[in-house]
């Protein structure tokens, strides 16, 4: 009778042993400890974040630092660049002195100039002029001094009031001749070809200028040239011509004034009034 009844205890104590052990264990932490925890590992994440924004913050900046220095000294370079090409535009063509020789090969090379009919001075197929010549606008039907320089490589002409607009589709300018310093000029309306950039001697900055094509004569050699249109009423001279007016044409004689014979004005072409240099018509 003894023996059942303590199989039976015997087997209680192991079902409430058993029940005990599956219970879960207490926590390490408590819920107060793991907030903290939680709250340092944040502040530990934000402050390493921050700091990886400030390295790579400062490694921009010097980046960008970097970047403009070097397209500042792009721009030195470039203006230095400009600089030198309008000191070689400006620059005179020089042609060096053949070798002595004898009178015969001198003259075996060097042609004497002959005369025309009209007692202009000619070297081959080219004319000569001088450092002023008489030039000739069909525009204005009338006949101005020019200043013939070398040492520039377009022709320009005294301009104010220039106006760009179109005409059956094309680009066209208009603008107001100024001959001289007195207070007539006359409106002009011609083809505008394109814009040049040019830098002046005194200037740091590039002028945009319009340029024109007008139909000039000089002597009996009638062209259509292309002049950069600016204000040239204080300049000695309304009409510069350039290299490229005078490529392939004309020789230059810097020692003399009006070679080529004065254009007449046309008769029965019209004549645009003069207007005020201060006022328009």
């Amino acid at each position: 009778m003894l023996r059942p009844i303590t199989f039976c205890l015997l087997a209680s104590s192991l079902l409430i042993s058993g029940c005990i052990n599956r219970t879960p264990p207490t926590p390490s932490l408590t819920p107060t400890q793991l907030n903290t925890a939680l709250s340092e590992t944040e502040s530990r994440l934000i402050q390493s974040m921050a700091q990886q924004c400030e390295k790579w913050k400062t490694r921009q900046d010097l980046q960008s630092e970097q970047l403009q220095q070097i397209q500042k000294q792009q721009r030195a370079l470039d203006s230095k660049l400009l600089a030198v090409e309008d000191k070689l535009d400006r620059q005179p063509r020089v042609v060096a002195a053949p070798a002595s020789t004898s009178n015969s090969a001198k003259a075996a090379e060097c042609p004497a100039p002959a005369e025309t009919a009209s007692g202009v001075n000619n070297i081959g197929n080219k004319i000569v002029v001088g450092r002023v010549e008489w030039l000739w606008i069909e525009s204005v039907n009338r006949v101005y001094e020019a200043r013939i320089d070398t040492g520039a490589t377009t022709s320009s002409i005294s301009a104010l009031d220039i106006t760009p607009f179109e005409k059956d589709g094309k680009r066209w300018v208009r603008f107001r001749l100024a001959p001289d310093d007195s207070d007539d000029s006359y409106e002009i309306e011609a083809p505008l070809v394109r814009y040049v950039r040019i830098r002046q001697a005194s200037a740091e900055e590039l002028d945009r200028r319009p340029v024109a094509a007008l139909t000039v004569r000089l002597g009996k050699m009638t062209e259509i040239a292309e002049f950069t249109l600016t204000d040239r009423t204080q300049m000695s001279y309304p009409i510069l011509l350039g290299r490229e007016f005078l490529r392939d044409v004309a020789v230059v004689d810097v020692a003399k004034t009006n070679v080529q014979p004065k254009p007449e004005i046309v008769l029965g072409k019209e004549q645009p009034e003069a207007v005020s240099k201060t006022k328009k018509k």
